[in-house]
């Protein structure tokens, strides 16, 4: 898995500091304990569906669909509006925002179950 997150070899100088965040970072996540390696991975997987997804979803909505039909309102516009309609949907416990909200960690789940089988194979 390592392998995939190396640092392109024969950076030196300036560009060697651009990648030694990325690197530090990917060290504490797999130097993480389980129980909190898990819970780190549950968080941005939640992050990912609370911010990355409804983006995702409005972009593809807009590109197939044309405007966000709550999103012609003087308060707020496109994004913003699919916005607050997910955090209101959240609160309203509507499941298509749940679904949104975790399928990230659900797929990652999926991953990971299909790379258990497939090594006891």
């Amino acid at each position: 898995m390592r392998a995939l997150f190396r640092r392109p070899a024969g950076l030196r100088g300036p560009g060697q500091k651009l990648f030694t965040w990325y690197q530090r970072a990917r060290d504490f996540y797999f130097s993480l304990s389980r129980p909190k390696f898990e819970a780190m991975t549950f968080g941005l997987a939640l992050l990912v569906g609370l911010i990355v997804m409804p983006v995702l979803i409005y972009l593809a909505g807009k590109y197939t669909l044309g405007a966000y039909a709550h999103g012609t309102t003087q308060e707020t516009h496109g994004v913003f509006s699919l916005f607050k309609d997910f955090f209101v949907g959240l609160f309203e416990p509507r499941p298509s925002c749940w679904i949104v909200l975790l399928g990230p960690f659900v797929f990652l789940c999926f991953v990971r179950l299909c790379r258990l089988i497939l090594r006891k194979v």
